[in-house]
């Protein structure tokens, strides 16, 4: 029987104190058991690049994020918000940097200004990365004036400059290059600011109603699309899809617009920013059904922006930018985005690409400490991840529901991998899971190396000693990652 003390003591300050006010729940210490099994003979397909970014290494005098992005092995580099904070330079990517007069001739050289670009483009590819070149404008949140969101006054001659774009990049055209850049993307959450009518006084990304970008979107994929029968067309990118009391109309019109004028798509791609994986796998099927629906089932889905992103309460003071900030460093980022990569490799999704690499620029980059470049927790999650590289086979989990997330992969050289994530977004949860791995058909050693990333540990080499059943006990906090080599 447990001794009564405390209770006494508890009532003894009490009648001392006054009345006790409401305490917070104490946190969750109670032992968690999971097993996990893997079976490397079930091959379920290939890995999936969930270890795509936006942006890459900066231009020229970085040679620690040039190595890095090649450890990494980072697959796809979406050009996006590239001007944005003089990273890479003022005047690149873009439309209206590339081609700065719009009076101008698309069909002259001297029209164009590819310089920054140029530069820009080479270290990407230089990186060992393939690059999605979104084909529109930066975002443009200074309230004075807006510049270059608004609908360009010719559609046509839009859909022309862009074409001009990739005879560039890809056909050489104006002292230009064979880079065989195979996927373009048209714009950039143009349905951002739609549902608040912010359009029309304050814009960000389209200064315009949604029939205007779908209509634009309409004569550039299709123009492109006759000059490019080879190259991958697609977007269009929107990031108002489900919010947790309603799902929003944007896509489902814009899937009925492009259906009903023949609009050939080759890729969707959409956003995503919240702290819940469950909801970014909910997307991914929700987006998926409208393709099916519409016809537009055989196109690639990529998920070309995320992050972790603590939605705001409403009021005044309800900002949670310095929260977020914050966690994109630390180790429950770090967990979080492992958690979504696992998550999303079984989802109807054929690659994500995380926002953002540029340090220094904004608060979305977890892979480095802001002033030191010091490499943060989520780099190690990136480097996990590159460690599947192979054919994922089937991992099944029994218990830690919602809380551990699994990805098994038979590599090249025939050794399976297994990568273990711990996340469940609650900062009371301090209690240590113990997960039991088996592998069918593995004959045990002396030792297994797990490689373990936490609050105490950056990819650290732990060695683990096989039972006599062959299975190996792996000890995860909360918020870590785990890659197992057997």
């Amino acid at each position: 029987m447990k001794s009564n003390r405390f209770s006494l003591f508890i009532l003894a300050l009490t009648f001392c104190a006054g009345p006790l006010h409401a305490q917070k729940a104490h946190p969750d210490i109670s032992s968690l058991t999971v097993t996990a099994t893997v079976d490397p003979s079930a091959i379920k397909g290939p890995i999936k690049p969930m270890n795509a970014v936006n942006n890459g290494p900066n231009v020229g005098d970085d040679a620690q994020q040039m190595e890095d992005f090649r450890i990494l092995n980072i697959p796809f580099s979406r050009t996006h918000d590239s001007p944005d904070g003089d990273y890479y330079g003022h005047h690149l990517i873009d439309i209206s940097d590339v081609f700065p007069d719009f009076s101008k001739d698309p069909d002259k050289e001297s029209s164009y200004d590819f310089r920054e670009t140029d530069a820009y483009i080479k270290t990407l590819l230089e990186s060992g990365a393939k690059v999605m070149y979104r084909l529109g404008q930066t975002i443009e949140c200074q309230t004075a004036t807006k510049y270059h969101i608004y609908p360009p006054k010719d559609y046509k001659k839009w859909a022309r400059i862009c074409e001009h774009v990739i005879m560039h990049y890809n056909e050489g055209w104006a002292n230009g290059f064979h880079y065989d850049i195979r996927y373009w993307e048209i714009w950039n959450e143009a349905d951002l600011d739609q549902d608040s009518d912010r359009w029309k006084t304050d814009p960000r990304t389209w200064g315009g109603t949604l029939e205007e970008f779908h209509q634009l979107y309409a004569v550039a994929a299709k123009h492109l699309k006759k000059r490019f029968p080879d190259l991958k067309i697609g977007g269009p990118s929107y990031c108002r899809i489900l919010r947790r009391d309603r799902t929003f109309p944007y896509f489902p019109q814009f899937f009925e617009y492009m259906r009903a004028h023949d609009v050939p798509i080759d890729f969707i791609t959409w956003h995503k920013y919240d702290v819940g994986p469950a909801f970014y796998v909910k997307e991914a099927y929700m987006i998926r059904d409208w393709m099916k629906e519409y016809g537009y089932e055989d196109a690639e889905l990529f998920l070309t922006e995320w992050n972790y992103w603590q939605l705001k309460k409403t009021g005044s003071e309800s900002s949670y930018e310095y929260y977020n900030f914050e966690t994109r460093l630390n180790n429950k980022g770090a967990a979080f985005v492992g958690a979504v990569m696992c998550a999303m490799q079984d989802a109807p999704v054929d690659m994500l690409m995380y926002y953002d690499f540029r340090v220094n620029v904004d608060s979305f980059c977890g892979f480095y400490d802001p002033q030191t470049r010091e490499h943060m927790p989520t780099y190690y999650t990136f480097y996990a991840w590159s460690k599947l590289r192979g054919e994922q086979c089937d991992c099944t989990l029994e218990g830690g529901e919602c809380d551990i997330y699994a990805v098994a992969a038979v590599k090249e050289d025939g050794k399976t991998v297994l990568m273990l994530t711990r996340y469940n977004g609650d900062n009371n949860t301090c209690n240590v899971a113990t997960v039991k791995v088996s592998v069918k058909g593995y004959t045990p050693g002396e030792v297994v190396y797990c490689h373990l990333t936490d609050y105490r540990h950056s990819y650290t080499e732990i060695p683990l000693f096989p039972s006599e059943d062959g299975s190996v006990s792996v000890r995860l906090c909360n918020n870590s990652i785990a890659i197992v080599e057997f």
